[in-house]
């Protein structure tokens, strides 16, 4: 049964509009962060080593954060594709689900890529606000997001094809 083509077109649309909505909040969630990064900070020496201790494992934190979000994600994804019995995936919504799983794996990789940096940093007695340290993070929080934005697109099509 063929669908017509005024359902075809609304389809469309809200496709179009999913993206661009995804879009503009990936982008404002960038310029934020760079606004955010540009601020002034008084950089103090550390005389404490216990304040670089806190600050050390607080960095870890929110990488285990990053990192328990996307495997999450990932056990969401076996859950909704292992939950209903089995119907055939196009093969846009094998791309879309490919997509996510992609943008899951980059994730959990730039997360390891932190936390080794943590650990140079542990190891040398380095502050946190290095590129070296905080792009990896960074790079792991939007891969994060690309995952979500991925799976929710895969996981609206699939309920909208179940329908």
């Amino acid at each position: 049964m063929e669908t017509p083509k005024r359902t075809r077109v609304s389809l469309a649309a809200s496709d179009i509009a999913y993206y661009i909505g995804a879009i503009v909040l990936v982008i404002v969630l960038g310029k934020v962060t760079v606004y955010l990064n540009a601020r002034p900070y008084v950089v103090a020496t550390v005389t404490v080593p216990e304040a670089l201790s806190k600050a050390q494992d607080t960095y870890a934190a929110g990488g285990n954060l990053l990192t328990t979000l996307a495997t999450g994600l990932f056990a969401a994804f076996g859950v909704f594709l292992t939950r209903t019995p089995k119907h055939r995936l196009s093969t846009g919504q094998l791309w879309r689900a490919g997509l996510s799983v992609f943008f899951i794996f980059i994730s959990l990789f730039f997360g390891y890529i932190a936390s080794q940096n943590l650990q140079w940093a542990i190891e040398n007695s380095v502050g946190l606000d290095l590129l070296k340290l905080q792009l990896p993070r960074e790079l792991q929080f939007y891969s994060v997001i690309a995952a979500v934005f991925s799976f929710a697109d895969f996981v609206r099509r699939d309920l909208r094809v179940s329908d």
